[in-house]
């Protein structure tokens, strides 16, 4: 069993840089610079954001068990599903609103227990798992990590008293805002998601709020402009290594292990989320010059409801009306015509709560972001 260890934080790093270190963080700050700058040449960049930020949150939900796709997210209040899918569906969405209302704190305010606190309160929202373990609020109660059903005394990992946890988050603020500062931003956020996984602050959710606080703490520092980078995908496929590095920090202090693997994983996801942005905007720009070519006289509404497509890759008309206050009958000729020039899929006629609605999808979309 392993317990929490109050080593000194944040920790004295001088003795661990070296060349491969150093490298290492050289080549994360320009794959991560590389993305940024995509993000600032794209006419717009919302495109980008929001299909790389379902990924992102489809992997941070399955890493924590959710039995969901990202289509399944696409499905919410378009087609019926099961109880257990749309709760599980529900995690993906969460995670998107979660990070969204985390960018808009980051608007107004700094990086502070405030915005953390409030991203886990959108994470936990609605009938998800973990919706009646007080979201938002530190726990007050003692939690351990191991396979469900295990005693405290054959758990994995076991996270400080409840009692510690306000003065321990507050030094966590306190390090995010000042000490910091003087320290390299990847380097730092390295130092911060491992501290707020080792604290475990709430009762459920911490893995993915932890996940969430990446992108956050690298926007807050200039790093990305918008939370395009993709990481929980690198967790996902290298689990183990994952939570081993985590361990040894826990067990020995040993930080420069968990960092090394920190920022290998944010360089291959930014090299990755690079070029599914790509991937992206041609597809954008693919269809956009089709509706100017063909639709001249409509090419404008045409482009609106385009756009919409890869922010809700699944629609039907009374959404779309609904969204972008549009007429319905308007909307069934715009995501027909749309269809027609092969633009997006015509899915048929699915029943949601009791009426048969045509849904179309934006599938050139979703491949890109299934083939990762």
């Amino acid at each position: 069993m392993n317990k929490f260890n109050n080593f000194k934080f944040p920790p004295n790093l001088a003795k661990i840089y070296d060349e491969k270190l150093a490298n290492q963080l050289g080549n994360t700050q320009g794959a991560i610079g590389n993305l940024n700058q995509l993000s600032r040449l794209l006419p717009n960049a919302n495109l980008l954001m929001r299909p790389i930020l379902s990924k992102e949150a489809e992997s941070s939900s399955q890493l924590e068990g959710t039995q969901a796709s990202i289509e399944d997210a696409y499905k919410i209040d378009v087609v019926e599903q099961t109880p257990i899918r749309r709760s599980h569906a529900q995690e993906i969405v969460n995670y998107e609103r979660a990070m969204l209302a985390g960018l808009e704190i980051l608007s107004k305010t700094d990086f502070n227990l405030l915005m953390i606190r409030e991203v886990h309160k959108k994470l936990m929202a609605g009938s998800v798992r973990g919706e009646g373990k007080h979201p938002g609020e530190f726990r007050k109660k003692s939690v351990w990590i191991g396979v469900p059903g295990t005693d405290k005394g054959k758990a994995k990992y076991v996270p400080p008293d409840f009692t510690q946890i306000p003065m321990l988050m507050e030094n966590l603020e306190r390090y995010s805002k000042l000490n910091s500062k003087k320290t390299n931003a990847l380097i730092a956020c390295a130092l911060l998601h491992h501290r707020f996984e080792a604290i475990h602050p709430f009762e459920d959710g911490n893995g993915r709020t932890g996940r969430l606080l990446i992108s956050l703490y690298l926007i807050h520092r200039g790093l990305l402009s918008l939370p395009i980078l993709y990481p929980s995908g690198f967790f996902e496929k290298n689990r183990d290594e994952y939570t081993n590095a985590l361990s040894l920090v826990d067990e020995k202090n040993e930080w420069y292990i968990w960092i090394l693997y920190f920022l290998k994983g944010l360089q291959k996801q930014a090299e990755i989320s690079l070029k599914i942005g790509l991937q992206i905007d041609s597809l954008y720009k693919e269809s956009k010059q089709i509706i100017e070519k063909t639709e001249k006289a409509r090419s404008l509404t045409l482009l609106r409801v385009l756009e919409h497509l890869f922010v809700k890759p699944f629609v039907t008309a009374p959404i779309l009306a609904r969204d972008l206050d549009i007429p319905s009958r308007s909307c069934k000729r715009y995501l027909l015509t749309l269809s027609n020039h092969k633009i997006i899929a015509n899915r048929g006629l699915f029943k949601y709560k009791g009426k048969n609605q045509r849904v179309y999808s934006n599938d050139k979309l979703i491949k890109i972001l299934r083939a990762i």
